[in-house]
């Protein structure tokens, strides 16, 4: 969700507030770097400045509606502009706290009350983000209202849409929101071939290529952190995952490779040559190449 409202933040802007227009990023600015927040911009809504605030959520969180108005107080007592606060809920969950966000003493009291925005995605009709304007959000559109139930034709729509607004730079992010909804082996071969004929494509994108390295980058620094099978069990996935979309005949013999490393620099070497590898053969010999090689030692051994 990052990656997609860094890519087109007005489109996002636009399914929030209508009539409001993106300004710049200020998610990481020094000014604000204390508010732990996924995503603020400033920007003009009816000739006044504002902030706009965003929270994406993938679960339910007890503490989510204190959590809005505390980064919402911060952000307006250092910027000194009035904070529009919205929380996005990506997929359905029991007890999701809603707004607002009341704080009372003990005697019944009301000392603050905070109202923000919660957009459930599974509420909003898929033909919201169709609409002229967003199709910056249509990767979104697998988890919008009755997906499931027509899933084949809003993958379809979703595709064609991004291609026609020439925006193939995030078919990648609208592939791993549909691996949301696509669960069974059956689904995942049927999105395997819809998106196999954009394979060169996906590769070459940013999106594609910085979710592949934050899976990359994430397994080392669990490893640093927490110990080497954490990072190699974090790495596999991410291993695997790239041969079934890429080469998926070669699936099965990666899941079997994959079980023999155990440092996760090395695994993260395979993962860039199968990247890019050009044909399965090319592949098939990056992972045959593995029974050639010594079991690297554990470094404590």
């Amino acid at each position: 969700m990052k990656m997609l409202v860094r890519a087109h933040p007005q489109d996002v802007l636009s399914f929030l507030l209508r009539e409001t227009r993106y300004v710049s990023d200020m998610t990481n600015e020094q000014i604000i770097r204390s508010v732990e927040a996924d995503f603020l911009c400033n920007a003009v809504r009816n000739n006044q400045k504002i902030v706009v605030h965003v929270e994406f959520q993938r679960s339910r969180d007890a503490n989510m509606n204190r959590r809005m108005w505390e980064y919402n107080i911060a952000t307006t007592y250092l910027t000194k502009l009035p904070v529009c606060s919205f929380a996005i809920y990506l997929w359905k969950d029991k007890s999701i706290v809603e707004p607002p966000f009341v704080l009372r003493l003990v005697d019944g009291n009301v000392i603050h009350i905070f109202y923000y925005e919660a957009i459930f995605l599974w509420e909003v009709p898929s033909e919201r983000l169709q609409q002229k304007g967003l199709e910056g959000l249509l990767p979104l559109l697998p988890l919008t209202q009755g997906a499931k139930k027509a899933r084949d034709r809003i993958v379809n729509d979703m595709i064609e849409g991004l291609r026609a607004a020439g925006k193939e730079d995030i078919l990648a992010l609208g592939y791993a929101f549909a691996g949301r909804v696509y669960t069974t082996e059956a689904d995942r071969k049927w999105l395997t071939r819809r998106f196999a004929m954009f394979e060169d494509f996906l590769e070459e994108s940013w999106s594609y290529q910085e979710m592949v390295q934050k899976g990359v980058d994430q397994g080392i620094e669990i490893g640093k952190k927490q110990g080497l099978e954490r990072a190699l069990n974090a790495l596999r996935p991410t291993f695997v995952s790239i041969v079934e979309a890429r080469f998926p005949e070669l699936t099965a013999l990666a899941q079997q490779q994959g079980e023999r490393f155990t440092v996760p620099e090395l695994l993260s070497d395979v993962i860039d040559k199968l990247l890019k590898a050009q044909t399965a053969e090319q592949a098939r010999q990056i992972l045959m190449q593995l029974d050639q090689v010594p079991d690297t030692p554990h470094p404590d051994a």
